[in-house]
């Protein structure tokens, strides 16, 4: 079984099909509804649907809710960061962390709409 597609609810789906399209590979296959609705492709054949909340709704999610990425190298994790803190985001800092016994290079950046990504490696 393979996971086929995630849909986040945000307020700003054309700024965050942005911030995914540009920072993280994905391609944007469809943009309907003035706004509302994108259907983002990524490398590996992953669909990510982005949508604003029904009727006026907020866009909420439970606490420590975030979509990871996982990258190769901790240098990778450094270069990502530093590329989306040029691109006038503001992610928080690498950290080197410890979770469940394993060692992980990380950080976390806010995208639009206020969805938490997290970046993060194991060390080579």
């Amino acid at each position: 079984m393979k996971l086929n597609h995630a849909n986040l609810v945000t307020t700003e789906v054309a700024a965050l099909a942005g911030f995914f399209t540009s920072h993280f590979g994905f391609e944007l296959l469809a943009m309907r509804g003035k706004d509302a609705f994108a259907l983002l492709r990524g490398a590996d054949g992953f669909a990510l649907n982005l949508m604003t909340p029904g009727k006026g709704g907020a866009a909420t999610y439970p606490d420590a809710f975030h979509v990871g990425f996982f990258v190769g190298k901790p240098d990778i994790v450094h270069a990502k960061q530093a590329e989306l803190a040029d691109a006038g985001l503001t992610p928080g800092e690498v950290q080197e962390l410890t979770r469940g016994g394993v060692n992980s290079t990380t950080f976390f950046c806010l995208a639009p709409g206020g969805i938490l990504v997290e970046v993060s490696s194991s060390p080579a």
